[in-house]
């Protein structure tokens, strides 16, 4: 298993503290945009011209209310006459409606502006304090160890991922099949965020997939209400947030949600449309120059991984329909063999392990499998609602 060692926490911890942002508070009277500045990339603030991120502008509309695609497309056309006298506008609206001020976010490596927002919606701890409390929470529990660290000096974003070494079996999960969880403490340019995730573990492979606020093999839309922002930058604020992440130890880390959305996964069966979509898109990934070995190789696929198609395409023969002419909408309403969680071990372990079978970006299979898991907790499952049909 992966783990940070001190050395290399150290390492990210100075490499992310030499590129500390700076921020500074101007009242939104002090900044002003010219028919140069999209062009130019820059600003002016108190008359002094200001370099800013190719995205600062977004943002900026974004903050004076002004429709993003319309930016974009005064942006993308060259407008900037026209788009600076409208945030200009927007700008001098704002503060007549009280919006007194505006927090300017900067990069102190490149010395350019990449963010901009209300004052009040900065809540976000100093680089310092984000590792300082990350010691604290390793010291405090100690069953937790430090995964991975995914950061960016440039953009100032972290993602600490602990990771509970306690073990943890689900019934109808399978007889192999055990769960770890943990949570990752997130830094934006704005925020810091817990959100809670899983590593599943299928025999001795390792995949992690995300459950937590909505996350799962990165799909956003699953939602376990398991995200946990940061209320302020105060001793009590910090205190509530590491309040949180005991109470969290306390479940292990499993978030609420987890056991009821396996269970559903495990008791639904897979519609036709899902086993088959499935199965295309990892077919579709076979690397084979050889015709007939990459014909074997999608054979293969179908036989071991999604024996319920086959059978359930000779079921639909045997009633007296053509399999072929059914649309997607038809095929939503036939059920297979296969449980969700069928189709969803399927994805997982192709897309982590070796099948024999060169499968070009396979990581993307274990997304696919969080877009199918996560489909039963927003949408529904093709046949989660629904009465099976005839066939």
């Amino acid at each position: 298993m992966r783990e940070v060692t001190q050395s290399q926490f150290d390492a990210i911890r100075d490499a992310m503290t030499s590129n500390e942002f700076a921020t500074k508070e101007v009242p939104t009277s002090a900044i002003k945009l010219n028919d140069k500045s999209f062009l130019k990339g820059q600003i002016e603030v108190n008359g002094q011209p200001v370099r800013v991120s190719q995205n600062f502008f977004i943002k900026l509309a974004s903050l004076m209310k002004m429709n993003a695609s319309l930016t974009k497309e005064f942006i993308k056309n060259e407008d900037g006459k026209v788009a600076a006298g409208l945030m200009n506008a927007l700008n001098d609206y704002r503060q007549r409606q009280g919006g007194a001020s505006v927090l300017l976010i900067a990069n102190v490596t490149t010395r350019e502006v990449i963010d901009v927002c209300d004052p009040k919606r900065y809540k976000r701890l100093t680089t310092d304090s984000l590792f300082d409390i990350t010691g604290k929470i390793m010291n405090e529990h100690p069953s937790l160890i430090i995964e991975t660290i995914d950061h960016n000096p440039y953009s100032g974003a972290v993602e600490i991922n602990f990771l509970n070494q306690n073990e943890i079996g689900f019934p109808g999960a399978g007889k192999d099949e055990f769960f770890k969880f943990g949570f990752s403490i997130m830094q934006t340019t704005r925020d810091t965020i817990i959100e809670t995730y899983n590593q599943r573990l299928v025999c001795s492979n390792g995949l992690r997939v995300s459950l937590g606020s909505g996350a799962i093999g990165g799909n956003r839309d699953l939602n376990f209400e398991e995200k946990f922002r940061l209320g302020g930058t105060d001793a009590d604020d910090i205190r509530t947030f590491l309040n949180r992440i005991d109470a969290m130890k306390k479940a292990d880390f499993v978030p609420g949600g987890f056991q009821q959305s396996l269970e559903r996964a495990v008791s639904t069966k897979a519609s036709l449309t899902e086993v088959e979509d499935a199965m295309l898109r990892v077919q579709r990934k076979v690397k084979e120059d050889d015709p007939q070995f990459k014909k074997n190789f999608i054979d293969a696929i179908e036989r071991n991984y999604f024996d319920g198609y086959s059978s359930t395409m000779a079921r639909i023969v045997q009633k007296g329909q053509d399999p072929m002419r059914l649309n997607d909408r038809q095929k939503s309403f036939v059920r297979t063999g296969m449980s969700i969680w069928d189709v969803v071990n399927s994805l997982t372990y192709l897309g982590s392990n070796n099948s024999g079978i060169e499968i070009d970006n396979k990581y993307e299979l274990k997304a696919a499998a969080g877009q199918l898991f996560a489909k039963g907790a927003t949408s529904g499952y093709d046949l989660q609602f629904a009465d099976y049909a005839t066939l």
